[in-house]
């Protein structure tokens, strides 16, 4: 009974005052003149209607300015004569945007995928129920070498679109970000996707290599790799049979990046010293183990094939010497570095016979293969009444060049200028000379059983610039380019 006499007190009061000052101050005795209501409070607040959309809708002809507490948006709202508007826009067409993504954050490891595709929900609104397109805009962290795009750049109402992230092994490793900005009439939001780059192994080659081993020098793949071998920097082979540039035993799941400036160079196939041997095939310059992504201003180039050597060369060990009985003409080298057919491989001490050994190869990218070289006598005899000339010329087969096979041999053995014929004096006649018949069917067939023997055998074939197990950026087939020479393929 106390408090509700109490209560009825304050009451009279507070309304005695508004009659006297047709204004009411709680907690102030003084209340602004230009306000009917002035509340003060340094610890609570106005608490106004609280209702759900269902409550707020069912409020019968609200009057213009009515406020209330929407429960369902978590949001104050006035309700303008034809809608109820939020208090932070201003009429019933008044546009609302919200960005949600799916997840927060993305993870591109680089090994299984190079790309994501994350859903993005645009819902868009207004306070008078009006659609409106939403114009959407994408930034990002990332550089060039990844692309960034939405499958839509235009909405309305609510949809849900992808952002679309492509990237490669040169892009920066670690956290990028993306920002999605939605602009609808006057009101912009924006809202940002984490995205995290798995980092790669790193690898600068930046002094000249021989047979680079990947794998031996401590990179497994099981992560991307990076590979940069800067300008001016040679790595070539010692070997026409082991690569100048190799993965090893890398993870054959890898994903690999090579920026190549400088100088990968297989070893060209040296020459044979017997004619019924091959020539050596050039070496391969790269072979690669898995998926390979190139940036190459530098040069590729397979090693050259070596040519064929025709004749006998035949070594014959002394103790402390090597003699080499030969007649004929030695193979040249494949580009670069290959051997030519003969003693310049060190083999003899003395030659015996008549021999030209082939060319070496040289060295560098605009050097000469072994050229083709030749052996030949021509030399006069005379046996009582039967004289002649006998000559023969052997050629041996050119090295190839990068790239390229060992040249073929058209005329292995030439007999050009041999004759052979009979001479009788006659006296108060002179001599009388005639050919001897059949010589050049006995020549012929000795030229057809050398170069049939030659049918058996190959000059040295060209490496590869890049063998590849997976894939790589670059076609497959053969190029004769300034940067490769040689086949790419598997």
């Amino acid at each position: 009974m106390m408090k509700i006499t109490l209560l009825a007190s304050g009451l009279l009061l507070a309304f005695a005052s508004f009659g006297q000052n047709k204004n009411v101050g709680i907690n102030t005795n003084t209340p602004d003149p230009s306000a009917v209501l002035h509340l003060e409070s340094d610890d609570q607040g106005l608490l106004v209607p609280r209702l759900t959309t269902l409550e707020r809708d069912a409020i019968a002809a609200p009057a213009v300015g009515l406020i209330i507490y929407h429960t369902d948006e978590l949001q104050e709202e006035i309700w303008n004569g034809t809608c109820w508007v939020p208090t932070y826009l201003e009429d019933c067409d008044d546009c609302e945007v919200d960005i949600a993504f799916q997840q927060a954050t993305y993870n591109i490891d680089r090994m299984t995928t190079m790309s994501i595709s994350a859903p993005v929900t645009i819902t868009q609104s207004t306070p008078g129920g009006t659609t409106l397109p939403v114009d959407l805009t994408v930034v990002h962290t990332f550089t060039e070498e990844t692309d960034v795009v939405l499958s839509q750049y235009s909405v309305t109402g609510t949809t849900t679109i992808n952002v679309d992230i492509q990237t490669n092994v040169f892009e920066r490793g670690g956290d990028h970000f993306v920002t999605i900005f939605a602009n609808c009439g006057d009101r912009i939001v924006a809202k940002t996707l984490t995205i995290n780059v798995a980092m790669c192994d790193l690898v600068d080659i930046i002094t000249d290599q021989t047979n680079y081993d990947l794998s031996a020098n401590g990179i497994t793949g099981n992560n991307c790799v990076v590979v940069t071998i800067e300008e001016n920097v040679s790595i070539r082979s010692a070997d026409a049979t082991i690569p100048a540039f190799t993965t090893g035993a890398i993870n054959p799941a890898c994903k690999m990046g090579i920026i190549h400036r400088g100088l990968v160079f297989g070893r060209g196939g040296s020459a044979p010293i017997q004619m019924t041997v091959n020539g050596q095939d050039g070496g391969d310059a790269m072979i690669l183990g898995c998926d390979t992504e190139f940036r190459n201003t530098g040069m590729i180039y397979a090693g050259g094939g070596a040519g064929l050597t025709v004749g006998i060369f035949q070594p014959v060990n002394l103790g402390p010497f090597t003699i080499c009985l030969a007649v004929g003409a030695g193979g040249s080298g494949g580009m670069p570095d290959g051997l030519g057919g003969g003693d310049t491989q060190g083999i003899c001490n003395i030659i015996l016979g008549l021999w030209e050994s082939g060319n070496d190869a040289e060295s560098l990218y605009d050097d000469d293969e072994g050229a083709a070289v030749s052996k030949g006598i021509s030399q006069p005899f005379a046996f009582g009444p039967i004289q002649g000339t006998f000559a023969v010329k052997a050629n041996g087969g050119a090295g190839g060049d990068f790239g390229e096979p060992g040249g073929t041999i058209a005329n292995p053995v030439d007999f050009t200028g041999t004759s052979l014929e009979i001479c009788i004096s006659i006296p108060f006649i002179g001599t009388i000379c005639a050919p001897i018949p059949g010589l050049s069917g006995i020549l012929n067939g000795i030229s057809n059983s050398i170069y049939n023997a030659l049918l058996n055998v190959s000059p040295g074939q060209p490496g590869f610039a890049i063998k590849r197990t997976g894939t790589v950026n670059i076609e497959d087939g053969d190029y004769q380019t300034v940067s490769i020479r040689g086949q790419i393929g598997i």
